[in-house]
């Protein structure tokens, strides 16, 4: 558990954020474009224009919604008796996931870039599920061909198939929630037991500024319906799709998650929410989308102490780099926006394996990502401060001009009190030269080929029925 020691916000700020979301909700409010939804809200107390699509959100209505998502909840891996991948998503704690939907992978073999397919998507999900730092699997890529229309569950079933942690991947529509609902009770081996050990978290997304388009809404209704998490993600773009002021954007998402919680609590109250924010900015010098920045972080450490204010699970990007080559300013990126939202108390830091604005998978990436998330853990667990730790007496009888290498206080504490590194290099410069001069991307490379990548395989007809949910929607998408 991580000791929370960063704070942006004043309590003043994060009240005065609060206050201009509800205002916002309350005067402007969300357009939303599911005709259900609305009537849901409507018939809450909403005040709705159907011929503008228009919600606006009464303030009661949307507190008193935010009052029923529960401060915590537990995530299971494939084995929800497996604890090593059992996942408690509550304010305080910090876990570390991967990031979706990249489009491309980058091969260091031909050193090019190209789409993903379905194949790639599951061997990068098990290099993936190879990182012991790693608790959460997001779905990685969208595989180029599998239909666009019901990419989801393709997604969904190659996740599970190829990892064994819980899993967070999107939903087309009502359709996209009930087939990934039958795909991942097919794998707990009951509806019961999904309930019981959720295993699965539906991704969606606010369409900023100020809307929720038709796919996401009738998500979210489907998925509160059907008891699912839910991780509610706004992602308006600062000087473009969102005020330029990091404050004004933050309030905006803020006002974007406060509608759709109260959409998803009015449906069925209690349903567990991961409360996610993609803020991000525009490069004025480019017009290209900045995730890698300075501003980025800070939006993240907002996410997690507004979260932390409301008292509910929170996630957002952190190792999220826009370089494209595993470089230097790969290695400031990721560590800002890994180190300080960790610290912020952020529940779920995502970004393994990403680079180029999550467009881009590079597989080296992800054993780099692992050794960063390990530094950041090993500097989230501080040091104690006591008399077994300042051994006076050793300091003593080793005295001036000796030394502690072979004192047993060194050997019953050193693998606790120091951080061991498996990737970065250490050694002296002749043996590094000897050895090649390989660079850290070169050592990762070389590293992931030396090893056969592989999960605990389920069983032939559980395998059967998942994919049988797969074609099913294919053939629905063929009759329509």
């Amino acid at each position: 558990m991580a000791r929370i020691q960063l704070q942006f916000l004043s309590d003043e700020e994060k009240q005065h954020i609060h206050s201009a979301a509800l205002d916002l909700l309350d005067k402007i409010g969300l357009r939303i474009v599911d005709a259900e939804a609305r009537a849901i809200l409507a018939d809450a107390g909403a005040h709705v224009d159907s011929n503008m699509q228009r919600v606006r959100f009464p303030v009661p209505l949307v507190e008193s919604a935010r009052q029923k998502v529960p401060s915590e909840f537990t995530l299971y891996g494939r084995d929800p008796q497996d604890q090593k991948h059992v996942v408690h998503l509550k304010p305080g704690n910090v876990y570390y996931s991967t990031n979706g939907y990249a489009v491309h992978w980058y091969d260091p073999q031909s050193e090019t870039r190209r789409p993903i397919t379905q194949e790639d998507l599951a061997w990068i999900t098990r290099l993936a599920d190879a990182q012991e730092q790693l608790d959460i699997m997001a779905t990685i890529g969208t595989p180029v061909d599998a239909p666009a229309e019901t990419n989801d569950r393709y997604q969904q079933v190659i996740s599970l198939l190829n990892s064994t942690r819980p899993v967070l991947n999107t939903a087309y529509g009502k359709s996209g929630v009930r087939d990934n609902v039958e795909i991942a009770t097919i794998v707990r081996g009951s509806r019961e037991a999904l309930r019981q050990y959720p295993l699965w978290v539906v991704d969606l997304t606010t369409l900023s500024p100020m809307e929720l388009d038709e796919r996401q809404a009738s998500a979210m209704v489907e998925a509160a319906r059907q008891g699912v998490p839910i991780g509610i993600s706004p992602g308006p773009i600062a000087g473009a799709t969102g005020p330029v002021t990091l404050a004004g954007n933050t309030a905006m998402a803020t006002a974007e998650l406060l509608g759709a919680i109260t959409l998803v609590q009015t449906v069925q109250p209690g349903t567990p929410v991961l409360y996610t924010s993609y803020t991000r900015s525009l490069d004025m010098s480019s017009g290209q989308l900045a995730m890698g920045g300075p501003e980025f972080a800070l939006q993240r450490i907002a996410t997690a102490e507004m979260a932390r204010y409301f008292n509910i699970p929170s996630r957002g990007g952190g190792l999220i780099t826009d370089a494209k080559a595993v470089d230097a300013q790969l290695g400031v990126e990721k560590l800002l926006g890994c180190l300080l939202p960790s610290l912020a108390g952020l529940t779920v830091v995502a970004g393994f394996g990403m680079v180029d604005t999550l467009n881009t998978v590079r597989p080296e990436v992800f054993l780099i990502d692992n050794e960063i998330v390990s530094v950041v853990r090993h500097t989230l667990k501080s040091f104690e401060v006591n008399e077994d730790t300042i051994p006076h007496d050793l300091i003593a009888e080793v005295g001036p001009g000796g030394n502690f290498l072979t004192a047993p206080h060194t050997l019953e504490h050193f693998k606790r009190e120091l951080w061991f590194t498996r990737l970065w290099e250490r050694r002296a410069w002749e043996v590094w030269e000897r050895e090649g001069r390989l660079d850290v991307a070169q050592r990762a490379w070389k590293m992931i080929g030396s090893r056969t990548y592989a999960v605990p395989p389920l069983e032939q007809q559980v395998v059967q029925a998942m994919w049988e949910v797969v074609r099913a929607a294919d053939r629905d998408l063929a009759r329509s």
